[in-house]
């Protein structure tokens, strides 16, 4: 087992891990790989839901326009639509990033070295794709170099080179989610609180059902509200519209440290992977703690 660990390890990007004579050390690198995997299929999720958060800010829009009538016009979707194509590509870079990251766990599979190869070149297409997000700050200049070189390394096969750039990738990774994380946290803040607004014009107008409000009261119970009279549908609406504002802050506040626990696990990926590219052992194996929280508010947004 220790031989094929080392032979597959000797084709494509698997060097990064191989050039690490020790068995200790390998086993610190599929460690690695699998972390790699589990954390860039948060950042893909996370990704997802910023990018639904703004279709869904586009669809308020217009709803919103509607109850309104003040017109929502092509220049202010435009922005809008151009932010969520450009997520989207950071969302396909992370995906690209995950599939590297599960091929390099494959060490017992024939297709292994030929799946990294594949992977390592979609991973360096996406670098190069990422552009700045409309009205946003400059990419980082070390995401899309360090996509040319990995691109260039593996056409040219020169592998341990193109492994030592894996180092460089993850680096500028975790540089564009840091330099953007401000954006993304504005982008979530924008979608809650066009929810919140037209949400508060819909209770007013009295076209939200207020009964789910008693909900705490009578399912412990196993009782079911019946259609409430007028006066008590006022006086849940006007509960509805004191809860509204509470409820829009938390969900605001969960995706800050949604994106602040992304980033941190970013930054532990990157380390971990550092240490295996200078030849230090690596001392902790599990996934990093913070991929809970984004998982969880990843998955509130389905």
């Amino acid at each position: 087992m220790g031989s094929l660990r080392k032979s597959l390890f000797g084709v494509g990007l698997l060097l990064l891990f191989s050039c690490f004579c020790a068995c200790k050390v390998s086993d610190d690198a599929v460690a690695a790989a699998q972390q790699m995997t589990a954390t860039a299929t948060a950042l893909t999720s996370y990704y997802a839901a910023i990018a639904d958060s703004l279709t869904d800010t586009i669809a308020l829009n217009e709803l919103d326009a509607t109850l309104s009538k003040i017109p929502f016009d092509s220049a202010e979707r435009k922005p809008i639509e151009e932010t969520r194509s450009e997520i989207l590509k950071r969302k396909d870079l992370a995906q690209s990033l995950a599939k590297l990251a599960s091929a390099m766990t494959r060490l017992s599979g024939s297709t292994a070295p030929a799946d990294v190869q594949t992977a390592a070149a979609s991973l360096g297409s996406e670098l190069v794709s990422v552009k700045a997000l409309p009205g946003g700050s400059p990419v980082p200049d070390a995401l899309g170099k360090a996509g040319n070189l990995l691109l260039q390394l593996i056409q040219q096969r020169k592998e341990k080179k193109a492994a030592q750039a894996m180092d460089q990738t993850l680096v500028a990774v975790v540089a564009l989610f840091e330099k953007e994380k401000p954006a993304y946290d504005s982008i979530a803040r924008t979608h809650l609180f066009q929810a919140s607004q037209v949400a508060a014009d819909l209770i007013s107008r009295k076209a939200v059902d207020p009964t789910s409000t008693l909900t705490p009261a009578l399912k412990p119970l196993g009782l079911t509200a019946l259609q409430p009279d007028p006066q008590l549908q006022e006086t849940l609406r006007q509960l509805e519209l004191a809860r509204l504002q509470s409820t829009a802050q938390d969900s605001t506040q969960h995706e800050i440290e949604a994106s602040a626990a992304m980033l941190s696990a970013l930054q532990e990926m990157s380390s971990r992977v550092h240490l295996l590219a200078t030849e230090k052992p690596m001392p902790i194996r599990g996934n990093p703690f913070s991929l809970k929280t984004v998982e969880s508010w990843a998955s509130s947004m389905i």
